[in-house]
């Protein structure tokens, strides 16, 4: 039976092999990853089911009814939820920092649960509490910059989602919030007072390089939000970075689950392997949506306009 941690490794595997297969047929590709200014109006079940009628109505012999499996597909992508709830996420993963926050610090009878059925519970093989209080508290200013920026600084917009997105959104930052101390069960478990055992230690070497690369993602995101919903609606972006990157911003977020898989790693580990997962997932996720968004810029603004540009990562992809 799989422990804990090897379950939260498993979803975000799983939802990201299952995102890579969806996108990979163009018929779910088109219906269920394109949302917002990458789904192209044109190529819609709508335009293509009035086009349909008109023929109809002007007696067209070759108008074709759309197959049982097509109206399945297409009502299944009818079940929309705004695009604006994609605040729902932060706010999820603000409410999930506080409530581990405060099971950490009175030990808690949720988290000490879970974390006896984590797998391993050997204090020496486990992060430590300064790991988990450092991890935790760079999750949570993630959660509230997001959570501020979607509130106060985003545009509001028309643009649907699949509902799906929304609810594997939540799901990740559910499951993110427990996958970022989960690996430190044992040292955990070991204390009878968790917030007391914090020594503030000197950080490791992996955290001199981590905590840096975290910041400095973390303020490369906010200013690419900052530009973008500058933007009227639909503009190719120019700023120096969207010279080089289609999605900087993107990239940020790849950079900011690296420093914490970094920050978060047990001993003698290079990574924390549930958070890497997570970081798997994040860059599946992006990486689609990223060439999606590229394609869409070729086809409003030519191919010349994004040529040289990498999708989110430089010389890689």
């Amino acid at each position: 039976m799989l422990n804990t941690s090897q379950l939260l490794q498993a979803f975000f595997l799983l939802s990201a092999v299952t995102l890579l297969f969806i996108n990979s047929i163009p018929a779910f590709r088109s219906r269920y990853i394109a949302y917002g200014s990458r789904a192209t109006p044109v190529l819609t079940t709508q335009t293509n089911r009035s086009s349909e009628l008109d023929d109809k109505t002007m007696g067209k012999p070759d108008a074709k009814p759309s197959s049982i499996n097509e109206q399945v597909l297409d009502g299944l992508a009818t079940i929309q939820v705004s695009h604006g709830y994609f605040q729902h996420f932060y706010i999820v993963s603000v409410l999930s920092s506080v409530f581990w926050g405060v099971q950490f610090v009175s030990k808690g009878s949720i988290l000490e649960l879970i974390c006896q059925s984590a797998g391993s519970n050997d204090p020496k093989k486990s992060m430590s509490i300064d790991q988990i209080a450092l991890t935790w508290t760079l999750m949570s200013i993630q959660g509230v910059r997001r959570l501020l920026e979607s509130s106060l600084v985003a545009k509001s917009s028309a643009s649907k989602m699949w509902f799906v997105h929304w609810l594997l959104g939540i799901a990740f930052y559910l499951a993110v919030s427990v996958s970022i101390w989960i690996e430190g069960a044992g040292a955990f478990l070991s204390t009878d007072s968790p917030f007391s055992s914090i020594t503030w230690s000197a950080p490791s070497l992996k955290t001199m390089v981590a905590i840096p690369m975290f910041i400095l993602a973390s303020g490369v995101q906010h200013d690419c939000h900052a530009y973008l919903y500058s933007l009227p609606k639909y503009t190719l972006p120019v700023h120096s970075i969207f010279q080089v990157l289609v999605c900087p911003h993107y990239t940020a977020e790849c950079l900011i689950y690296l420093s914490l898989a970094m920050i978060s790693a047990p001993k003698g580990a290079i990574v924390n392997k549930t958070v890497f997962t997570a970081l798997i997932f994040v860059a599946t996720n992006l990486g689609v949506t990223a060439s999606m968004s590229k394609e869409w810029y070729e086809r409003k603004f030519g191919k010349d306009a994004v040529a040289r540009r990498w999708n989110m990562i430089p010389s890689l992809y």
